[in-house]
């Protein structure tokens, strides 16, 4: 098994045990509109996920750490990300494989590695 095999498979399991019904999704799941968007309020993994790509993507882009052109870099990868996530409609695999992609990627600028 490849090392970023067990890196997703490491984010997987800790979000699947991070969750509860009860977790919200990084954004106001009372105005979800999309079959993306209601797939990740309705999913406590999907949230979950959302929200820890959120809290990286937040915290890279605001801790001081990149320069102006890398955090124009991020913010163009997010961009890439959402429309890619968007893409996937309700989709379980397609969606944990878009975010954990973003995890990874995210993590890895940070330089957390991947």
């Amino acid at each position: 098994m490849t090392r970023s095999t067990m890196t997703a498979l490491s984010i997987l399991a800790a979000a699947a045990l991070a969750t509860t019904a009860a977790d919200a999704a990084s954004f106001d799941c009372n105005k979800a509109a999309t079959p993306t968007e209601h797939a990740i309020c309705d999913n406590p993994q999907l949230s979950s996920l959302d929200d820890q790509t959120s809290g990286l993507y937040y915290t890279l882009i605001s801790n001081g750490s990149l320069t102006a052109a890398q955090v124009s870099q991020v913010k163009s990868q997010q961009v890439k990300f959402l429309q890619q996530r968007n893409a996937c409609g309700a989709n379980y695999n397609c969606l944990v494989s878009a975010y954990t992609a973003q995890i990874m990627y995210l993590n890895a600028v940070s330089g957390k590695g991947m």
